[in-house]
């Protein structure tokens, strides 16, 4: 049975609502990006590498791995302070949000984390509702449970195939190409494998790693310097040489013109 109907969703301005209107909400810090959990920053970018002749390599689908930020409630001294991680937050079951948080990463890891935050500190309004976007396990469906065990004299269907399980983190690491990598995350999603626990952020951690390299390799390929070409022995001697002109082109005009009245008088003498 399905419980997803006890999880009560609401937006993000419809939950700030009932914060705001309440009287006791005193403002909210703004929300700051890490990708290490040391350096933080409320614009945050994508990843730059830096290439060995100082070119920057700006990777594909990056975000921040971790948000976080302050919430203030009246009458309390200090405030609801909650740090969120991506890889627990990602909606890897969910196609849809899945890839709008690809599209915009500060937005909606922003919003989760004030969220987290607004519940935290007020818990006696908003209990346990939770944004559209938020992972939540009773959100998967459950697998089915069979009471009476198979007849011993069942015999399989003679056309079933047997079923193969993919590895997907295998299918990841051989992929040499970007276009490789988006089908099978686009498969990988179709049957969620990207579940919200260890082995699915596992596994969207391998996709993303072996997308960045692809990335990678391919900008050093696209700038690694040609040598300067040159003439091989071989094409040396392929090529046509020039001839020698005749002897006779050399001489000047009057010695030619003696020449072949040389020539014409010995002749007369034969």
């Amino acid at each position: 049975m399905s419980t997803t109907e006890l999880i009560e969703k609401k937006t993000i301005g419809e939950v700030e609502h009932i914060v705001h209107a309440s009287g006791e909400w005193d403002g909210t810090g703004p929300v700051e990006f890490s990708d290490d959990g040391e350096t933080w920053t409320e614009a945050w970018a994508p990843t730059i590498i830096t290439g060995a002749s100082g070119e920057e390599i700006r990777v594909e689908v990056a975000h921040p791995e971790f948000a976080r930020v302050e919430v203030y409630r009246k009458g309390v001294r200090i405030p609801t302070k909650v740090t969120i991680r991506w890889s627990e937050q990602y909606p890897a079951a969910s196609e849809e949000w899945s890839g709008k948080w690809d599209r915009s990463p500060m937005r909606h890891l922003g919003r989760t984390v004030r969220m987290v935050a607004f519940r935290q500190t007020f818990r006696d309004l908003l209990g346990d509702i939770r944004i559209e976007e938020e992972v939540d396990e009773r959100d998967l469906p459950t697998a089915p449970t069979t009471d009476a065990a198979p007849k011993p004299d069942a015999e399989p269907k003679p056309d079933a195939a047997p079923v193969v399980e993919r590895d997907w983190a295998a299918e990841f690491l051989a992929a040499t190409t970007i276009e490789e990598i988006d089908v099978i995350e686009k498969d990988a999603r179709a049957v969620r494998a990207f579940t919200p626990d260890k082995a699915g952020t596992d596994l969207h951690r391998t996709a993303r790693n072996q997308r960045k390299a692809i990335a990678e390799s391919a900008w050093a390929l696209d700038h690694t310097p040609e040598p300067a070409a040159t003439l091989s022995d071989a094409a040396a001697e392929d090529a046509p040489a020039t001839e020698r002109p005749a002897p006779r082109d050399y001489l000047p005009p009057q010695n030619r013109a003696g020449r072949r009245a040389a020539s014409r008088k010995k002749k007369g003498r034969r």
